[in-house]
C-alpha cells in the first residue's frame, strides 16, 4: 500500500517548524547574553548562529525522479505516476524534507574601555560578545513569521484531511 500523500508535507512543514524554533532560540540566547563578558569557561559569550546545510545533488536527482522539476519543455497529457507506484515513498529521505539546521558558534567580540571592570584585559578594555540587538531582532521576527507560515501548512494538510475523511 502506497504511503499517504499528504505525510511529506506535514514532514516537511515539522522540519521547518523545528528549524524555526532553533533560529528563535539562538537569537534569544544571544539577547540574553549580550552583555557577558566571561562564561564558566572565563571567555566571552560566542554569538550562536543557525546554519542549514545545502541540498545536495543527490536530492536534485531524487526530485527530477519524482518529477517535481519539470526540465522537459513539451506539456505531457497524462502523468505517469498515476498509475504506478512511486519508486521510493514520498519523504521517507530527510533530503526530502529540506536541509538540516544546526547551530555554530560564533567568536565575534566587541571591546569596550572599562579599566575599573572586573573582566578587563592588562589595557582596560573588557571583551563581550558582537552581538547586534537590532539583527537578532529581526532574525527573531523573520523566524517568528517562518515558523507561523509552517504552522500554517500542517493546518491546511490537516484541513485536507478531515475534509478527505468526509467524503
Amino acid at each position: 500500500m502506497a504511503p499517504p500523500r499528504f505525510l511529506p508535507s506535514m514532514q516537511t512543514a515539522s522540519r521547518g517548524m523545528r528549524a524555526q524554533r532553533r533560529k528563535l532560540a539562538a537569537a534569544t540566547e544571544n539577547l540574553a547574553n549580550t552583555n557577558t563578558s566571561r562564561t564558566a569557561d572565563g571567555d566571552p559569550y560566542a554569538v550562536k548562529r543557525v546554519a542549514q546545510e545545502e541540498r545536495s545533488a543527490e536530492y536534485a536527482r531524487l526530485q527530477r525522479s519524482q518529477g517535481d522539476i519539470r526540465l522537459e519543455t513539451e506539456l505531457e497529457t497524462t502523468d505517469s505516476r498515476h498509475f504506478e507506484e512511486p519508486t521510493q515513498p514520498l519523504g521517507r529521505d530527510a533530503e526530502v524534507m529540506g536541509p538540516e539546521t544546526e547551530i555554530e558558534a560564533v567568536e565575534e567580540e566587541r571591546l569596550e574601555y572599562d579599566p575599573s571592570h572586573p573582566h578587563a584585559d592588562e589595557e582596560g578594555y573588557v571583551h563581550y560578545p558582537d552581538v547586534n540587538v537590532a539583527q537578532e531582532m529581526a532574525r527573531m521576527t523573520s523566524a517568528n513569521r517562518a515558523y507561523e507560515a509552517n504552522l500554517t501548512a500542517v493546518d491546511a494538510t490537516k484541513k485536507m484531511v478531515r475534509e478527505t475523511f468526509k467524503i
